[in-house]
């Protein structure tokens, strides 16, 4: 209580001695003055409230999108503006529109050496901490995941398709794309993605999906938004 006292004190006597020295000056010099021995408070001040003001925006105001459910494109290059419509469409199964979003990226080479060398650093840092969910990939792709222990087999995924509905998940098998791979010297044979080929969702696109496929990601988590995700694809109907 002392230690307390003596600030308050303190700050009193400084901020008498201060009122005291302005009342002798002018206009001019008294901004000059408070410029020059409180300009670095000042900037401290002005940091910190624009600081709140970020924190409040991005938090309560204009928080940024959460991604619901995120898609890599695995295979030749593709115009992005493709790959956004698809993620801008199947905003229809999150929960909050204004918050989530489904985003599909490229991680298609390029000419340019450095881009490819960071996407594929992004790719792999993306798969270690289980960010992505789906592939987006043509046939060969989805084998080539498949040897590279990078997607998993599709049955986990359909015990929630069937929760959706039975004739979905009959619809969805007979779809599903059955691959035989190596690895460390050892075949395996399991079901390892989809085909989107005649699907309503890209058919409404105006996209060609007779030879893309969707693999599941070897450690996303998130199959309930998988399942709603080939619910709004292979039984589309767009709200007009």
């Amino acid at each position: 209580m002392k230690i307390l006292k003596m600030i308050k004190e303190k700050l009193k006597n400084f901020f008498k001695s201060e009122r005291a020295k302005m009342r002798e000056m002018s206009f001019v010099e008294k901004r000059w003055y408070i410029w020059e021995y409180y300009k670095l408070h000042l900037v401290a001040v002005i940091f910190v409230i624009g600081l709140i003001g970020y924190f409040i925006n991005h938090v309560f105001i204009n928080p940024p999108q959460r991604d619901y459910l995120y898609i890599a494109w695995v295979g030749p290059l593709v115009y992005q503006g493709s790959l956004n419509e698809i993620g801008e469409n199947l905003g229809v199964i999150v929960n909050d529109p204004y918050r989530e979003r489904v985003l599909v990226t490229s991680y298609a080479f390029t000419d340019n050496p450095q881009m490819d060398s960071a996407l594929q650093q992004r790719f792999f840092a993306m798969i270690q901490t289980g960010a992505i969910d789906l592939f987006l990939t043509p046939q060969q792709g989805a084998q080539e995941l498949a040897e590279g222990e990078l997607s998993r087999p599709m049955h986990e995924v359909m015990e929630y398709v069937a929760a959706i509905s039975p004739a979905l998940y009959q619809q969805i098998s007979n779809r599903l794309l059955t691959i035989t791979f190596e690895i460390e010297g050892h075949t395996h044979t399991d079901v390892m993605a989809v085909s989107l080929a005649n699907t309503p969702f890209f058919e409404y696109l105006g996209l060609n999906a007779n030879e893309l496929y969707l693999a599941v990601v070897m450690n996303t988590q998130n199959f309930d938004r998988i399942a709603k995700a080939l619910e709004a694809i292979f039984q589309w109907n767009p709200v007009e």
